[in-house]
């Protein structure tokens, strides 16, 4: 079966678990910094990688927003959205 992807609401994008995945994959990002040998861990420093997983967050989701309204625009226009063949069991 044939399944093609017409239309992507950026609500459901936003309000769904993807901003959180997308949060826990940035956190750990920022967090493999704390193996530096140069570091100096403290309130401040702990306070700098969450503030840059937050800021990596909201520019990624920025972007995906950005990409979404391109693809909604594209199928608006006319053109085919992503198809996916799925096989029944």
């Amino acid at each position: 079966m044939r399944v093609e992807i017409k239309k992507i609401g950026i609500s459901t994008v936003l309000f769904s678990v993807f901003p959180l995945a997308v949060f826990v994959v940035m956190m750990l990002s920022a967090l493999m910094e704390v193996f530096n040998p140069d570091a100096v861990i403290n309130a401040a420093y702990i306070m700098g990688l969450v503030m840059r997983a937050i800021q990596s967050t909201l520019l990624f989701l920025v972007s995906a927003v950005f990409f979404l309204l391109a693809y909604n625009l594209l199928c608006a226009v006319g053109i085919r959205g992503v198809r996916v063949e799925l096989e029944d069991k």
